[in-house]
């Protein structure tokens, strides 16, 4: 694949573990690596290296090896590996990331250093051995789930910004390889429960002219939030055609449903209702009105949602339709059953579902 100086490589979702995978374009200085996923309550040790190649006998060179070990008395140990013998390791007696809990660790490459963070604190830095120009190669192995992998070049506007997870109880996932869609977002509004809140106050400061939001993509960009409690509720501001609604979430291991509505801050009703019954095994679609359910729509090309795994939904608002797909895929159109779409202003998301990003 044919990576051009100035763009981003797409994230990775749900690997496979062991994961190695090539890093486009290498390291540079002010580069970041971002991993996402949950640690299993069982685990003994996971590892995180960032490899001069992908042979494995004889195995590359690898510049930083990070190690989480559990069963050595939670210690983190970081060393180099070069010409198959390993250098002096770095021990630091601390674990960042405890077993049963999600984290998002940050690899950020400096000059003289690679500096990790995790959950948002800063961690430890491992002086260079090796050149970090000679690394091409990401691997990740042993007892963890990773639910998405994020490239974050320097001078190249994020994707998207990743949530950071509050160490809470995870549940033992079978990954399956999941497709990796693109998706861009050149604005950002931090992290954590209250960037929602941010998000919407910075919406009424400088997006709303005349009591309605200026829809003007040249002068006003997309609204994001990062990692929102479920349930959740955004005031979107009317809709406009081609307007597009992107929800990046991660299904609960054991679900039972959960549901994404587009709905009226008059009379409650739901121009769109879109709700996954895993006890069914089915998407079913509708809308409700002066509240009364319409026409269930439930046949699909094919079943999109997977327990314990992450996806990407897009709705973008047809003149006549909308038209949602997940992972790059298209699933459906709901043709509009509420008009004129300025008066849905509102979006909701509830049930087993955890959220990363939705920007509208």
């Amino acid at each position: 694949m044919a990576f051009s100086q100035g763009s981003e490589q797409q994230p990775i979702y749900n690997p496979l573990i062991p994961f190695t995978g090539v890093i486009f374009g290498g390291l540079q200085d002010g580069k970041m690596v971002i991993i996402q996923g949950q640690v299993p309550g069982h685990a003994k040790r996971f590892a995180v290296d960032f490899q001069c190649g992908s042979c494995e006998k004889p195995r590359s060179d690898i510049a930083f090896h990070f190690n989480l070990r559990y069963d050595e008395g939670n210690v983190v140990v970081c060393n180099t590996l070069e010409r198959q013998c390993w250098g002096s390791e770095e021990r630091k007696q601390q674990m960042p990331i405890p077993c049963g809990s999600y984290f998002e660790l940050i690899v950020n490459v400096r000059s003289y250093c690679f500096q990790v963070s995790v959950n948002g604190q800063h961690f430890l830095e491992y002086n260079h051995r090796l050149p970090f120009s000679r690394v091409d190669t990401l691997k990740i192995s042993g007892d963890v789930h990773v639910n998405a992998i994020t490239f974050r070049s320097p001078n190249v506007p994020p994707a998207y910004a990743p949530p950071a997870y509050t160490p809470i109880p995870a549940f033992n996932i079978q990954p399956v390889l999941a497709s990796t869609p693109a998706y861009s977002s050149p604005f950002q509004f931090g992290k954590g429960p209250a960037s929602h809140l941010m998000a919407k106050q910075i919406y009424m400061n400088t997006s709303c002219q005349g009591g309605k939001r200026n829809r003007s993509k040249n002068t006003n960009p997309p609204v994001t939030v990062s990692n929102p409690v479920v349930p959740y509720q955004a005031y979107m501001g009317s809709l406009w055609p081609q307007q597009k609604i992107k929800v990046i979430g991660t299904v609960r291991p054991k679900p039972h449903r959960f549901t994404i509505n587009l709905k009226t801050s008059y009379g409650d009703n739901i121009a769109l209702h879109i709700n996954q019954r895993f006890d069914e095994n089915a998407v079913v679609r509708n809308s409700r009105i002066n509240q009364s359910w319409g026409t269930e729509e439930r046949g699909l090309p094919f079943l999109p949602f997977v327990p314990g795994q992450t996806f990407e939904m897009l709705i973008v608002v047809q003149p006549t339709c909308y038209k949602v797909s997940v992972n790059g895929r298209h699933l459906f159109n709901f043709n509009h059953r509420i008009q004129p779409l300025n008066q849905v202003d509102h979006l909701e998301v509830t049930g087993d579902i955890s959220l990363s990003h939705v920007q509208y």
